[in-house]
Parts: structure tokens; C-alpha cells; sequence
């Protein structure tokens, strides 16, 4: 039984946001899809199994019921009316370059009709930047909007041009965004009656995985050091002269190494050290043996040590590196809890130990697809083995309860609840702080004996460190108020507990069996609270032979398959930008929580979510496992050219470091574009099978005529053509996009040291309850005293 069961959604999505239905499908929802005749344009959209089928499609629909309208648009019109008379959420999209129309208005539906026919309706619109402002009717693909967003900028090497992460992210990320607000707006429903309708942005989605690159526009007054106009000379590591030490080879692949981090980066050299004197004593010599570094940036920053030494034994690291295999090297991370990750392919994710142990995979339609994205203990995620078809005929009616009362006055959706937030640097801090935005009260606990990695992290107030002047760490923690207990102390443990058992909702992301030595995990606490719901989020899961192994995102794109196939086909791997899957784990862990919450609503009953941030990410690469399923092709790098539309890619333009990402999504678009650039070369009849062949040529061709233009010229031009098209964006850039500015994105406030810095905003905008940033992520240990006067405490 899962957490949603009775729950009625009508998922009227194409190629916008499937993936928010699919995520409450997961959840136990009824979940009705509306295919007109033909099926979903998300069928034609590739990898294809061995039958033909679109696997894209296929992971986007299990769980789902697809039901076919007849084509009489009054016949389809009448029986959507009926199922939406009864459902509790409808989801629907629209094709950018559609002038705004989504597909409720292509049927003659009307928003603000359905809910007065069904005022508890919470309707979710799902668009490429949103469903106004200036640039609301642009035709766009995933391609563009990643590059609108800022993504793209943030990736590949300096001598070529910006690339995207290898399968397409920016309708994944929107989807599962989607589906975290609409039960967020349930969970609102639930006290006030009254649905509202959330408006969702994929550019908005995409901006959220850009890590801390937002925050140097009002810290620093420039963009992240390394890209924009500083491209070519690389990223800059953080000691000058240090090597760009993140990608090593090996036996058999690559792992990714981060030596870069204060504190946990460091311990990482130090057991690598310590295993290479243990492995290859003949490399190692005494002032290698003899450094201690655990505290080696420190020692080049005052002198004490030469940045020579450092690059010397990482060069001698790599070197013995290649004499193993990565899984080898995976035991040594899991051994040394440092931070060494192998790059997994998707072959190789099917073999995974871990994931076997877990039980991860399913089988749908006779293919592996990736299991649960969070295991709940009291209502889990279950699959069905086909996708099934619905008679259009069949009457459907939601089961899920409703208040009859219709509040006027409505709160924020989690006004009242109360949350202890037990993690630290990303996946756990964003989804407490959604809930914070969302009006819980939120209390983060943190230990100056065990600092927040985001507090020693860049960028800093006027690039001068401090503990407070981290707008990386501000910026993943607005609204909630911070204290500092020390766990190590049993008068701290004492403390930590009575907070526990204050809290609705705890979230933690220490190693596995950390809290239960604290005796602060769910078994213990549950005894007493049978209403707790309590979130443990961790790499690899809170079970199996590796569930100790500890990381960050960037090791987690590695093990989730997503770096592997981010790159050149012709180079190693370069991965995605930064720490990526802190960025897909949270949509999936505020949709596990809220969910429950809503569970707990109708049940009185808690329970514990187990997230696995490895495991959610994979669903990010879902329609290529089941493509190596399928036909046994292991999916790779591909550059600029990661779906079969041809031309596609990231264009330089006129001025320094300038691009423009474009995608010709048909044969229409093709003509437009031929007649845009005048060239002889080109034959406006060529279909798609024709531009295939001739894909060198027609690049270079189209890059003669965008070297031409500037970025915004020859984005104009194109969008004026109804050509997909966004210049790509650099960080600094997205301060003053219009559309950005019309949805209000960034947030000025107050912060006590910093002064007015602008953080992130939300995805989604609510018409009637929307989220709310009471404030920024707290000083280290702000509110002690505000909070130990909450708990008698002096």
C-alpha cells in the first residue's frame, strides 16, 4: 500500500515533466496519463528498444495507467471534464513555442472553471520557463533550457565549446520538482480545502544545480574563477599551482578523487598516502611518509610545505592508480572513509554489488529499470511489471479523503510542523530548508567541533573566509534557525534528544548507525513517537556491504552512471558540473517526505525514509539502463550530440567566450533555419536521415554564421524563427535575465554579517500559498540561546 493509495492524478504531460506523475505513481497515486491518438510526442524520443519502443517513454509512464482520447475533441473534452470532476491533482504542460496554450486550454478547459467545479484541485502547469514573461512562448528543448539555466556553461573543457550532460536533464528536473510541490500543495489542501495552481519552471529547476556559482555575482562581483572569459586557462584549483587533481586513471576506467575539499579532501590524502606507502613502498620517500596531510593546505598557505611536495605524491598516486581496478579502489575509500569514487557506466551499475544487495532493480515491460528512488518502511514503492492501458470508458473517482472546510485565511504548507535538522552540506539541508520556506520551523543542529564542509567553501564575502561569510552555506539554509550542540558530550546527546522528541520530522545524513549510537535513530525514538516521520539520507543507503561509504554529489555523478556519459567521445569523461546529484536527491527526498507527511495525515502513523542519493540519481539515467538492457549498448560520452535531432550543440558566436546552444527539433524547423542562414551549401529538403549524414558539414556551416552574430543577436533571430535556441549562460548572466527577473527568482535578504546577498528562489510559484525566505542560512550558532529558552535550557 503505498503512501498515496487512493490518490487521483490526471497527468495530461508530453514532453514536459512526466516525470512529476511518475514520481506519485512511485508513490502509490492513481495516476491516469492522457495520450491523444498516435500516443505521447515523448514516444519518438530515443534510446529505442530492440521492439522500437521509446525507453524514454517507458521510464517516464511505469506505474502509470495511459489511457488514449478518442480524437472527438467535445467526446474528450466531456470525459476529461468527468475524471478531473473527481481527481485530486491534474498535471499538464505545454510545448514551448506554443504562445503559452497548455493542454487544458487545447481542449477548451479553463483553470480557474475546474476548480470551481472541484475546488480542491491542485493543478501543476509544467514549462520550459515558466507560464509567463517574456519569454514564456520561446521554443525550447532541454537542450536550450540547460543552457538558459546555466549548466551547460559550468561544463566541459576550456578549448571547446560548453556541452550538456549526456542524456537530457532540464524535463527530469522540472518533473520531479513538480511533483515535490504538488504534494506539498496537499499537504496545504489538507488543512484549508482549497486547491491552488503551481506554476513550474525548468529553467528555474536547472539554475538550482548550479552549486554555489550563483552566490559570486553579490560575493565577490564576478563570476566563478575558471569560466566566462577565464575558460581557457582551466578551472582554478584552490592552492595555486595545485594539479587539477579530481579524474584519475585506472585499470580498467577512472575514479574521481576529491583532494580539493578542506577537512574531508584532506583526510582523503592522508589514507591515500597511508595506502600507497601499505601498496607501493617503492614510490613513497620519507618526506612524502612524513607529511602529515591531514592539514596540508594550511602548511602551503603559511609556507611550511611546498605546493611541489603535494603535486609530487598526487603524480605518484596516479601513477599507482592505474595498477588497480576502480572497484579495488572503491574498498579503499569504504575502508578509509575517504573520497574516491569509481565512474560506473551503466553496465556496470547492473553488476553493482551494493545495488544488488539492495534489491534495486525492477523489471518492467521484460526490461531492468531502476527501482525505488526512497525505501519507505511503512508504505514502500512497489512497481507493476507492464505498463497499463485504461478504456477511456472506465469511471475513475479519487478515495482520498477531503476537509469540507474551505479556509479564507491560508497558511504556508507546513506552518506548525516542526523539524529537526540533523545534516549537513547539501541533500539533507535543501529539503529541510524546503520546508522551512514552506513555514516549518526548522532548527539546524551543527557542532563547531564538526564544521559544515559549506562553511569553509567559497565564495566568501569579499573573498575574505570566514565561518559566516559563506554564501554557499547561507544559501542551502535560509529560514531555518541554527544552533550548536555538542554530540560528543552525553550533556549535548541530552540535549539532541529532547529536541528529537520536540520534532515531527527529523532529517539526518550521518554515516549509517551514527544516530543509532547516538540513540537518536527511528527504531529507538519510534517506540514513544508512532508518528515520527524521520528522513536518513546517505550515498549508498542506510543497508548493504557499502552502505558506510561516505561523499559528495561529484562522487555520487559517479556512481549513479551520470558522469560517465558526460563528456567527449574522444576524451575521458569530464562529468557534470560540480556535486550534480545534490541536486536530484532533494526533489526526490521532499516528495518522500511530504508524501508521508500526508500519509501520516490520514493514518496517524510516521515512518522511515531511507535515501539512498546514488539510487536517486540513477533515475536520471534510467532510459539508458534499460537501453543497455534492451540492446546491450552501453552508453558513453557524446559531446554536443546526445539525441538523434540534427543540428544540435553548443555554437561559438561573436565576442569572447560567447555561445549559443540550438536544436532543430523537425523538418519545419530545418526549413526555417536554412532560410535563415542564405546558405548554398545546405538543402532546406533534407530530412532527418539527410542531416544526419551531412551533421559535420551542416555544423560547420551554421558556426560560420554565429561566429558572425553576437550571442543575443543570433538568439533573437532564431527564437524569431521558432528555432529552439538560448545563449548560454554564465552565472554572472542570470542575475539579469528577464525571464529570472519576471518570476522574481533571486531574494534579497538581510544577512547579519554579510550584509543583502540574493539567494536562490523557488521553482514553483504557488497562487495561494506561495514559499516564503524568512531569512538566511543562520551564523554558526545564531539562535542557541532563542531555541535553549524554547527547551528551558541556560
Amino acid at each position: 500500500m503505498g503512501a498515496l493509495e487512493g490518490l487521483l492524478v490526471v497527468d495530461l504531460t508530453q514532453t514536459q515533466g512526466e516525470f512529476a506523475g511518475r514520481v506519485l505513481a512511485d508513490l502509490g497515486a492513481e495516476v491516469i496519463a492522457v495520450e491523444p491518438l498516435g500516443g505521447s510526442a515523448r514516444r519518438s524520443q530515443g534510446p529505442f528498444a530492440a521492439d522500437g519502443t521509446s525507453l524514454t517513454w517507458l521510464t517516464l509512464n511505469t506505474n502509470k495507467q495511459i489511457c488514449t482520447l478518442t480524437g472527438d475533441s467535445e467526446a474528450d473534452r466531456l470525459h476529461l471534464l468527468d475524471l478531473i470532476s473527481s481527481a485530486d491533482v491534474v498535471i499538464e504542460s505545454f510545448e514551448p513555442g506554443s504562445s503559452g496554450t497548455g493542454t487544458l486550454k487545447d481542449l477548451g478547459l479553463v483553470c480557474e472553471d475546474l476548480r470551481v467545479r472541484n475546488p480542491g484541485l491542485v493543478i501543476a502547469t509544467i514549462s520550459a520557463y515558466g507560464s509567463t514573461g517574456p519569454k514564456s512562448d520561446w521554443p525550447a528543448t532541454d537542450l536550450t533550457v540547460e543552457a538558459a539555466g546555466g549548466l551547460t556553461g559550468m561544463q566541459g573543457g576550456g578549448d571547446r565549446a560548453p556541452l550538456p550532460v549526456g542524456d537530457p536533464q532540464a524535463s527530469f528536473h522540472a518533473g520531479v520538482q513538480a511533483a515535490a510541490d504538488i504534494l506539498i500543495a496537499l499537504n496545504e489542501r489538507h488543512h484549508s480545502g482549497s486547491g491552488q495552481h503551481l506554476d513550474v519552471s525548468a529553467q528555474a529547476a536547472v539554475v538550482w544545480t548550479l552549486m554555489n556559482a550563483t552566490g559570486y555575482t553579490d560575493a565577490v562581483g564576478a563570476n566563478p574563477p575558471g569560466f566566462c572569459e577565464q575558460r581557457a586557462q582551466g578551472r582554478q584549483p584552490p592552492i595555486p599551482g595545485m594539479r587539477p587533481a579530481r579524474l584519475l586513471q585506472v585499470a580498467d576506467g577512472y575514479v574521481v578523487i576529491g583532494l580539493h575539499l578542506p577537512g574531508i579532501g584532506e583526510r582523503t590524502m592522508q589514507g591515500a598516502m597511508e595506502w600507497l606507502q601499505a601498496n607501493h613502498p617503492e614510490l613513497v620517500d620519507e618526506q612524502l611518509i612524513s607529511t602529515d596531510w591531514r592539514g596540508w593546505m594550511d602548511q602551503v598557505r603559511s609556507a611550511a610545505l611546498s605546493i611541489d611536495v603535494f603535486n609530487r605524491g598526487y603524480d605518484l598516486l596516479a601513477q599507482a592508480f592505474t595498477q588497480h581496478r576502480k572497484l579495488e579502489l572503491l574498498d579503499l575509500a569504504i575502508e578509509r572513509s575517504i573520497l574516491i569514487a569509481p565512474v560506473l557506466n551503466v553496465a556496470d551499475l547492473l553488476e553493482d554489488p551494493q545495488l544488488h544487495a539492495r534489491d534495486f532493480w525492477r523489471n518492467v515491460e521484460g526490461l531492468r529499470v531502476p527501482g525505488p528512488f526512497a525505501r519507505l518502511t511503512r508504505t514502500p514503492i512497489t512497481y507493476t511489471e507492464a505498463v497499463k492501458t485504461l478504456d477511456p470508458a472506465t469511471v475513475v473517482r479519487s478515495s482520498w479523503p477531503r476537509p469540507q472546510q474551505q479556509a479564507a485565511d491560508r497558511s504556508r504548507a507546513f506552518e506548525g510542523l516542526k523539524v529537526a535538522d540533523f545534516a549537513w552540506v547539501g541533500v539533507g539541508p535543501i529539503m529541510s530548508k524546503a520546508l522551512a520556506d514552506h513555514g516549518a520551523t526548522v532548527i539546524h543542529i551543527e557542532s563547531s567541533s564538526r564544521l559544515d564542509v559549506l562553511r569553509l567553501l567559497p565564495p566568501f564575502k569579499d573573498a575574505q573566509a570566514g565561518l559566516n561569510r559563506s554564501q554557499f552555506f547561507a544559501n542551502f539554509n535560509t529560514s531555518k534557525r541554527g544552533i550548536e550542540i555538542d554530540l560528543q558530550t552525553e550533556a549535548g546527546l541530552a540535549y539532541a534528544r529532547e529536541i528529537a522528541a520536540w520534532a515531527d520530522v527529523i532529517v539526518e545524513s550521518f554515516t549509517p548507525g551514527t544516530m543509532a549510537r547516538f540513540g537518536l535513530d527511528f527504531e529507538t525514538l519510534s517506540k514513544t513517537r508512532r508518528d515520527l516521520v524521520m528522513l536518513s539520507t546517505c550515498m549508498r543507503g542506510q543497508t548493504g556491504p557499502q552502505r558506510s561509504y561516505s561523499g559528495f554529489g561529484n562522487q555520487g555523478a559517479a556512481l549513479s552512471g551520470l558522469f560517465a556519459i558526460t563528456g567527449w567521445p574522444d576524451r575521458p569523461p569530464s562529468g557534470p558540473w560540480g556535486a550534480y546529484t545534490d541536486f536530484v536527491a532533494p526533489r526526490y527526498g521532499v516528495s518522500a517526505l511530504a508524501a508521508a507527511l500526508l500519509n501520516r495525515q490520514k493514518t496517524g502513523l510516521g515512518q522511515h525514509i531511507d535515501l539512498s542519493q546514488i539510487e536517486a540519481g540513477i533515475h536520471f539515467t534510467g532510459p539508458q539502463v534499460a537501453h543497455f538492457s534492451s540492446t546491450g549498448t552501453c552508453a558513453g560520452a557524446v559531446g554536443n550530440r546526445r539525441s538523434q535531432n540534427v543540428p544540435q550543440g553548443s555554437f561559438q558566436t561573436r565576442g569572447l567566450e560567447r555561445y549559443i546552444a540550438l536544436e532543430v527539433r523537425s523538418d519545419r524547423d530545418w526549413r526555417a533555419l536554412c532560410a535563415l542562414l542564405e546558405d548554398a551549401a545546405l538543402n532546406s529538403n533534407w530530412g532527418l536521415a539527410e542531416r544526419a549524414a551531412n551533421v559535420d558539414l551542416i555544423d560547420d556551416h551554421l558556426c560560420a554564421w554565429t561566429l558572425l552574430h553576437d550571442a543575443d543577436d543570433a538568439e533573437a533571430q532564431l527564437v524569431a524563427e521558432g528555432i529552439p535556441a538560448h545563449r548560454i549562460m554564465w552565472p554572472g548572466d542570470l542575475r539579469t535575465d528577464a525571464q529570472l527577473a519576471h518570476r522574481g527568482f533571486f531574494v534579497p535578504l538581510e544577512h547579519p554579517e554579510m550584509g543583502v546577498m540574493h539567494y536562490d528562489g523557488p521553482v514553483t510559484h504557488f497562487s495561494a500559498t506561495p514559499p516564503v525566505l524568512d531569512r538566511p542560512g543562520p551564523l554558526l550558532g545564531q539562535h542557541s540561546e532563542e531555541v535553549a529558552g524554547w527547551f528551558k535550557r541556560g
